[in-house]
């Protein structure tokens, strides 16, 4: 990218926010197995129908920076999704998918497939303001964040929890149960081994429930162990895993250690606490 270019891409850029969409501006590009006779190493594809947008996925530090220093932002297509795909999203079963506030009715970014834009090409673009409120900006954010930064847990551990999931999931238009009300209370569970080497034979697992602030639980810190307990004392624990003593901790953030926070992991935040489905108005 010339300098002159730099220059000229550096104020419209100024303006554009992670979440930011355009509309109508071309295809989507990826990377597949060349064709036959092609010398290339990876083949250029475009996908045989045009998506509705791109929307920016890129930090918005990363994208206000200097051209000069780094000149390319990430974004991702807007796809149409269909009213039932629309509930799955809001209940954490697609995780791939992430609501913009004001992109055209029925349309999601798809965040799964990620594609690299000059800054050069993004200033040339009609921007479109993604989010006004600033909780769904947030909440778009971790989107992209559980899409790219899930933790895989191995398989027979998920076999483990695979009943408390199930219980959450089925709260799902049932806020006022009261494990809908205990997870609606939550901003956070998390789930810390015993080792940081999953493939041990023995395991022992602990589970920290962090609460929301005060002012946004709908139970109290008693109410909210004794939902989760009732369903954590009956996983049916097998392979190695079993429980830890204690099996659960409770608490907010200033509860909790930086030490546990960095050695445990969030434990399917998607159809958990954050999903959208759980979340207080």
């Amino acid at each position: 990218m010339a300098e002159h270019d730099d220059q000229v891409a550096t104020k419209p850029l100024s303006e554009w926010r992670q979440g930011d969409f355009a509309l109508g501006v071309g295809s989507f590009l990826f990377g597949d197995l060349p064709e036959e006779g092609d010398q290339e190493s990876i083949g250029a594809f475009f996908d045989d129908v045009d998506p509705a947008g791109f929307v920016v996925v890129s930090q918005t530090c990363d994208v206000v920076s200097d051209p000069g220093k780094f000149g390319f932002v990430a974004v991702c297509p807007l796809i149409q999704v269909n009213g039932t795909r629309i509930k799955e999203i809001a209940r954490g079963r697609a995780p791939r998918l992430g609501f913009v506030e004001h992109a055209p009715d029925g349309f999601v970014a798809d965040l799964a497939r990620p594609m690299t834009v000059s800054k050069q090409l993004l200033a040339s673009w009609e921007r479109r303001i993604g989010f006004s409120d600033p909780k769904q900006a947030f909440e778009f954010s971790r989107s992209i964040e559980r899409t790219f930064g899930r933790f895989a847990f191995p398989d027979a551990f998920n076999e483990c929890i695979r009943p408390l999931l199930s219980k959450a999931a089925s709260k799902y238009g049932k806020p006022d149960s009261p494990l809908g009300k205990a997870l609606r209370s939550l901003s956070e569970l998390r789930v810390r081994p015993s080792t940081n080497d999953w493939r041990e034979s023995d395991i022992r697992v602990q589970f920290f429930l962090i609460f929301e602030p005060k002012e946004k639980r709908v139970l109290s810190p008693f109410e909210i162990k004794v939902e989760f307990e009732a369903v954590l004392n009956e996983l049916p624990w097998q392979d190695g895993y079993g429980p830890d003593d204690p099996l659960v901790r409770i608490g907010d953030y200033d509860d909790f250690l930086a030490r546990d926070y960095v050695e445990s992991f969030p434990l399917d935040v998607n159809a958990l606490s954050f999903a959208a489905a759980y979340s207080q108005d």
